[in-house]
């Protein structure tokens, strides 16, 4: 902004940049006033999304309960959840370049191998079931290794 030369100075001038100043310094009040609570939200709130976020990124069960966690406990469960994260991220990487890879890829993005992936199969019915899952989601065959000699639902045997 240049200011205006001396002969360019009529009151008028002069009053509209007093004016300028004026609501400047009054914008400044009102920042400052919201500034301390924005300051005191962005401490309670920081935490919490970064534990999300973090939880997120290391395939933590519950991520949620986690930042719901630390969003009451705020340091102290900041505290706690930095204790009791595990220190490796679980990232699924190709094996031939080392690229990030996602569940539902059968081909790596970044170098073109094929992706190689445990599959497993219900023995009730056949059907791909993910390593975990304790029920078959098509026949509600009971997946868990403790048991194997388990047999399907009745329902599933009524359906079938």
């Amino acid at each position: 902004m240049n200011l205006p030369s001396k002969k360019d100075l009529t009151t008028k001038t002069i009053l509209f940049y007093v004016c300028v100043f004026l609501l400047g310094l009054l914008a400044l009040r009102v920042v400052m006033k919201l500034l301390p609570p924005a300051i005191f939200l962005f401490l309670m709130l920081a935490p919490p999304i970064f534990v999300l976020a973090d939880a997120q990124e290391r395939r933590l069960n519950r991520p949620v309960l986690w930042a719901i966690f630390t969003l009451f406990t705020n340091v102290f469960g900041l505290v706690v959840y930095l204790l009791v994260r595990p220190d490796v991220l679980i990232v699924n990487a190709c094996k031939s370049c080392g690229g990030t890879l996602e569940d539902k890829f059968s081909n790596c993005p970044w170098c073109g191998e094929k992706v190689e992936r445990p599959l497993v199969k219900c023995p009730g019915c056949s059907d791909e079931v993910k390593p975990g899952w304790k029920y078959c989601p098509n026949c509600n065959f009971a997946l868990n290794q403790a048991n194997p000699s388990s047999a399907p639902d009745d329902k599933a045997e009524k359906a079938a």
